[in-house]
């Protein structure tokens, strides 16, 4: 395969130019070839077979006219009825789909409420209905097909008091109750986030699953060696409807400003609101999502993790000690790692040290604390001599295996490390560790995580926190 091929970005109409949006952005060097089905939209409505023909029927087209590496289908209707004929067909292929990000919703916000927005396919498909069902313990979720908000960016209509009645009227039922999240589950919804910031309150956060599609299409490619030999990149708009202005909507939605962030102080305020085990899952499901992260979550919570305090006698050495240490170490880890000349002169950029990198190795780093503390009390004097009792804890690991390398063998019992990852976690302690300094230098000279994490760790223990 030609790693100089195009990439396809399929849609049943317009609406997968949020996608493109995304993928432009985070693969600038790449050519794209952005296909939408106009003539046939809305897909929504039709049958789950009717869609499946027009989506395979599209990308083979496509695939004898440009010969393209990957494809990725912007539209969350046609992923749910066709991927997997799709990925049957071109099996040499990455072939990516979308999905509704209930996933990142029910991350940022347990126990909250969550409305879907989609079309009705999407929400009829058995797939939208298994991920529902995993997440219902997580949050509250309910549905609402929106067919018509297709219809009006479809004519280029995504701004319009018209428009804004409707919304109104789909979601005011929603409203009474409150909502923390509502996900765009169609790839034609994002365009009409202005109409939605003024309908929804200002604490409701609005999320689609166009960035994550674009971040694992870098990923798989990278993985294939398929990442285009650099240049500059090439868009190409294709539509299968005669109307020539379809292609200047596409060039204008192109434009157009991504779905708007919770602002900094919103997140402040939604973390300061949170308990910190509860901020440490919040985070844990956020970025790490590799295979058997989520049974590793579950070994955590039947742990005494959450109750543990960080050290027998020194910093944080009170209950939930050893979740508020990690918390603070992710802390300065992302403060570290976020300065520009650390990441220009360690080269701290990239795969290797991705959000869900740092999130496994400062909240796991500690993990061979877990079990080990028995509480209990010691004689201390007061103030005026006298000696009093007072709570301690004393520290009995029933599995010696040293310090780092038992966290790195309990991480590697549920999920993968990268060696980045794994030589964080064994040497971050750096130099006050009983390793041999020569071997301590060279692991950190090697691993540049290692340093940051050794880093991050000492700012946590010495200047945020103490003993009582």
């Amino acid at each position: 395969m030609d790693r100089n091929s195009p990439i396809v970005v399929f849609d049943s109409g317009v609406g997968g130019v949020s996608v493109l949006r995304s993928l432009v952005r985070e693969l600038p060097g790449e050519r794209f070839v952005y296909f939408g089905d106009s003539a046939n939209a809305p897909y929504g409505p039709r049958s789950t077979e009717e869609i499946r023909e027009l989506t395979l029927k599209n990308l083979t087209r496509l695939k004898a006219e440009f010969d393209f590496k990957a494809a990725v289908i912007a539209c969350n209707t046609a992923t749910s009825a066709a991927i997997g004929p799709l990925r049957e067909a071109w099996p040499e292929l990455p072939i990516l789909g979308i999905e509704p990000a209930l996933k990142p919703a029910a991350d940022r916000h347990p126990g909250g409420r969550v409305l879907v927005m989609a079309t009705e396919t999407t929400l009829r498909e058995e797939k939208f209905a298994n991920l529902t069902a995993r997440l219902a313990d997580r949050c509250a979720v309910a549905c609402l097909p929106c067919p018509e908000l297709v219809e009006y960016v479809e004519r280029g209509e995504t701004d319009s008091p018209a428009l804004e009645a409707l919304l109104r009227e789909k979601l005011n039922p929603f409203l009474e109750d409150g909502l923390d999240a509502v996900v765009l589950g169609c790839t034609h919804f994002p365009f009409a986030a202005a109409c939605l910031r003024r309908v929804l309150p200002p604490e409701t956060e609005l999320l689609d699953g166009a960035e994550g599609t674009a971040r694992n299409t870098r990923v798989q490619l990278a993985e294939r060696s398929l990442l285009r030999d650099g240049g500059p990149g090439e868009l190409l708009f294709r539509n299968s409807s005669p109307e020539p202005a379809l292609t200047e909507l596409c060039r204008r939605l192109l434009q157009t400003e991504p779905l708007p962030a919770l602002s900094p102080n919103q997140t402040a305020k939604r973390r300061s609101n949170m308990d910190p085990k509860e901020r440490f899952v919040t985070l844990y499901r956020q970025y790490i999502h590799r295979e058997g992260a989520e049974e590793l979550l579950s070994f955590l919570l039947s742990s005494d993790f959450f109750e543990a305090p960080a050290s027998a006698r020194y910093h944080s050495s009170v209950a939930g000690g050893l979740c508020q240490h990690s918390l603070n170490v992710y802390d300065c880890l992302r403060a570290y790692m976020a300065r520009p000349r650390v990441q220009q002169l360690y080269g701290l950029t990239g795969e290797e040290f991705s959000e869900e990198s740092i999130a496994i190795v400062a909240l796991l780093h500690d993990l061979c604390k877990i079990g080990c503390y028995k509480p209990g009390f010691r004689n201390v004097k007061d103030e005026r001599g006298a000696w009093q009792k007072v709570a301690t804890y004393s520290f009995e690991d029933p599995f010696p295996f040293g310090h780092g390398e038992k966290s790195v063998w309990m991480v590697m019992k549920y999920m993968k490390l990268t060696d980045q990852e794994a030589f964080a976690i064994r040497y971050h302690m750096g130099f006050s560790g009983e390793e041999d300094s020569r071997t301590v230098g060279q692991a950190l000279a090697k691993f540049p995580l290692a340093f940051a994490l050794n880093v991050a760790d000492s700012e946590a223990t010495y200047f945020l926190e103490t003993t009582p």
